[in-house]
């Protein structure tokens, strides 16, 4: 179904319908005024016409049915009819073709694109136990569907964080554990205000494109923590924490060094001792995405943002890309793309921050 050119025109023009009778709220489809119960669900799962009193109008098609939940589908296969090679949405599954650099990558699903194996993020359908997940968490095998799904990490009907309540949680982020991450839209709220994590530029309603790389900044109204980061800690417990404590290790722990890279709460350059300096990533031209507190994006940072950090997203793309792990590989020059630009390895990411490490004519 999910290939189906009659889904998506049928998302089409129910999409086109709902906005030419709705107001765009601040938040996103899936929110609100723009949450349409019937676009997902089914009372009786036998419709076989339009709502309109003689038959007409729009319906997404049901599919292998009876679902749990009034369901016209699987969760995976329901979400994909609309972000999965449609113009008018977001497209989530492996390549597409919108003309812009996906901030969250790519999605990959078992039995799909070989360019986009399990091994390059995260993986539709898989029952694999989540990486530094403790105790050990995987989505198992179930009716609807079998393993990992979008709403493992999405609120179909969207969340609005605590004090927030006009706008729903970023891109509809709600983790098992309940945790969102608070962001502003450009053409709600205007110039990036920094008490939200994340802030996405003036874009045209809930067009695709805001959730292009060059429109999104992450904020950081907290220099001691990342609200990303807090998010992906939902499953991946051990790779996320705060200086000093058991996942991180490192300043004022037993450990005398970090056992996990720090993530929040060390900014670029402030160790000292070679690990890494300012001047590395403002001399790129491409520059990997971290937290400002100041609100500037990559590619606009200089000598005045001097409390960068990295982050989760720094390296890795959320839902993935083409690369092992879904990593960036950032060298700083040539054109963008979702795996990078022109970097071929692991160690280009790295030295966007780091010093160390000379060229290959360096003995050492």
């Amino acid at each position: 179904m999910r290939g189906s050119k009659q889904a998506f025109l049928v998302c089409a023009a129910a999409i086109a319908w709902i906005a030419a009778s709705s107001p765009v709220w601040a938040g996103d489809y899936h929110f609100g005024v723009e949450l349409n119960c019937s676009d997902c669900h089914t009372m009786h799962y036998s419709q076989s016409h339009g709502p309109n009193p003689d038959g007409g109008g729009v319906f997404a098609p049901l599919a292998d049915g009876p679902h749990e939940y009034l369901l016209r589908n699987d969760i995976n296969e329901l979400c994909l009819s609309c972000h999965n090679g449609a113009a008018f949405a977001p497209d989530v599954l492996e390549s597409h073709s919108a003309g812009y650099v996906r901030q969250a990558g790519a999605l990959n699903e078992e039995g799909g694109d070989g360019q986009y194996p399990p091994s390059t993020g995260h993986t539709l359908n898989s029952t694999a136990v989540a990486p530094g997940s403790n105790p050990a968490w995987s989505n198992p095998a179930w009716s609807n569907p079998d393993g990992l799904n979008c709403v493992n990490c999405h609120g179909p009907h969207g969340r609005a964080p605590s004090g927030y309540p006009t706008q729903g949680g970023y891109r509809n982020l709600y983790s098992p554990t309940g945790k969102s991450i608070t962001y502003s839209r450009g053409d709600v709220e205007g110039a990036n205000p920094l008490n939200r994590w994340i802030h996405e530029d003036v874009s045209s309603g809930v067009a695709a494109t805001h959730y292009g790389v060059q429109a999104v900044t992450f904020n950081e109204p907290d220099q001691l923590a990342s609200g990303y980061g807090d998010f992906c800690k939902s499953c991946h417990v051990e790779f996320h924490g705060a200086v000093g404590g058991a996942e991180v290790g490192g300043i004022g722990s037993p450990a005398a060094e970090f056992i996990r890279h720090p993530q929040a709460g060390v900014n670029i350059g402030a160790l000292g001792g070679g690990h890494s300096a300012m001047s590395r990533i403002i001399a790129k031209g491409n520059q990997v995405q971290v937290m400002s507190p100041l609100g500037q994006k990559a590619g606009d940072y200089d000598g005045a943002d001097t409390g960068l950090t990295p982050s989760c997203m720094s390296c890795h793309k959320s839902h993935g890309n083409q690369n092992a792990f879904g990593l960036v590989f950032m060298v700083g020059t040539g054109s963008l793309t979702e795996e990078g630009d022109d970097g071929v390895d692991a160690r280009n990411t790295c030295r966007q921050c780091h010093v160390q490490g000379g060229a290959v004519t360096n003995p050492w």
